[in-house]
């Protein structure tokens, strides 16, 4: 702040006495060479902040680098937290997609029922130490083709449950399972 309060009154003070040199110089010749030191010497002292800069010991080509290399690694690093979301999304439904098919398949074959449709519901936050842990298995179960019945055994409900317990982790509430379609042989 010193150096620019200096700065304000050097040029105050060198255009002051231009002007009043100027005031006292006969007309003619004399007075062109004088407006012309005049002018180089307001110009030098107006041009003298530029000219310390330049001339200090700060390497503009470094400081331009330094500057440039934090926003380009800013940069870098908020388009890779992009891309691994975008990945993370991508990568968990993938998984719950293969999840899916793989529930469907384990039950393939059975007389008393047909798997028609599961759901599995993760947890989703790639943040979170919990990520792509299945929070909740659906699985929808109807009548296999030999089921005259139309009833659904509850030994067969409960192998459904234990299996995918036993085989994904699950607690009992994790695993609901809809046997609606099932009416009895009506």
């Amino acid at each position: 702040m010193n150096e620019l309060k200096s700065w304000v009154i050097t040029l105050v003070t060198i255009s002051v006495l231009c002007a009043i040199i100027e005031c006292f110089v006969p007309k003619g010749n004399m007075e062109k060479y004088v407006k012309l030191i005049c002018g180089l010497a307001i110009t030098s002292v107006i041009a003298m902040p530029v000219l310390n800069f330049l001339n200090s010991d700060l390497e503009l080509d470094s400081l331009a680098w330094n500057q440039y290399m934090q926003l380009s690694e800013r940069e870098l690093k908020g388009r890779i937290e992009r891309i691994e979301k975008d990945d993370s999304v991508k990568m968990l439904e993938l998984y719950r997609g293969s999840l899916i098919n793989d529930i469907k398949a384990r039950f393939k074959g059975y007389r008393e029922f047909q798997v028609t449709d599961v759901d599995a519901v993760l947890y989703e936050n790639h943040n979170d130490e919990n990520f792509a842990q299945i929070r909740c298995i659906y699985i929808t179960l109807a009548p296999g083709k030999d089921n005259r019945t139309g009833l659904l055994p509850e030994e067969s409900k409960r192998y459904v449950r234990n299996h995918l317990m036993e085989i994904f982790g699950l607690k009992e509430d994790q695993v609901i399972i809809d046997s609606s379609k099932f009416n009895g042989g009506k």
